[in-house]
């Protein structure tokens, strides 16, 4: 189906302008993606539900609504504003945990989340848990710095570190406190990395429940980028 919409008052684009809200899209598990490879990322993992263009796009077997550029501008979150969009959301995650687990204790930077996120995908992680306190996998920026891969490793949010212990996961804790190089650990098959948050690092209470704390050695300064010292950790135990 393709319909046009000429009106910002029509009540189509005014749910799609509530969007820009992160507690919207959370709510309504529904999300704007900008831009032709944001949208082919969900188009082809089937996470479409239709299309927003200033024309019609024949590359797309799906519904389609053409707007003017006016209500492009009003849709977007962004200030250069792309002629494609897409209405998506995220699929009910029903697939059984993977063995290589990336949690995310209090990752507050959307940027840093996107980044793991895409990070996990490339190294061949199975799946991506964020606690509570983390950025939202609905954030903007998240879904932009992941470069399509929150769309292949869909984060959970619904699990803690008890319950991954309770499930047989080895878990591995980062912390510059009682811990070992990061080559000393001992490789697992079905194990949790633990990340934590910018400032502040991982949580006591999660550092007191791993089976082995690691850290990377570094000189110059105190600490790394999270999203940085991820990839490293990452690629060690993949």
């Amino acid at each position: 189906m393709i319909k046009k919409i000429t009106s910002a008052s029509n009540p189509l684009i005014k749910e799609l302008i509530k969007l820009k809200s992160v507690r919207e899209r959370k709510e309504t598990n529904s999300f704007i993606v900008e831009g032709k490879d944001m949208v082919d990322f969900c188009y082809e993992n089937n996470m479409v539900k239709f299309i927003i263009s200033d024309q019609e796009q024949s590359a797309y077997q799906c519904d389609q609504i053409i707007v003017p550029t006016f209500i492009l501008e009003k849709i977007s979150s962004n200030k250069s504003v792309p002629s494609l969009m897409a209405l998506s959301f995220y699929k009910e995650e029903n697939k059984a945990l993977g063995n290589k687990i990336v949690y995310l204790d209090g990752v507050q930077d959307p940027g840093n989340v996107g980044t793991i996120i895409r990070t996990a995908l490339a190294f061949g992680y199975d799946d991506v848990i964020l606690s509570i306190d983390s950025a939202s996998k609905y954030n903007e920026k998240t879904i932009v710095s992941s470069k399509g891969a929150i769309f292949k490793i869909i984060p959970r949010d619904n699990l803690t570190i008890d319950q991954l212990k309770e499930l047989g996961y080895y878990i591995i804790v980062t912390s510059l406190k009682g811990a070992i190089p990061y080559k000393e650990v001992s490789k697992k098959d079905k194990f949790v990395l633990v990340l934590g948050n910018e400032g502040q690092g991982v949580k006591e209470e999660n550092i007191l429940k791993a089976d082995v704390v690691t850290k990377i050695a570094i000189e110059n300064i105190d600490s790394l980028n999270v999203a940085i010292a991820g990839a490293i950790l990452m690629n060690e135990y993949r």
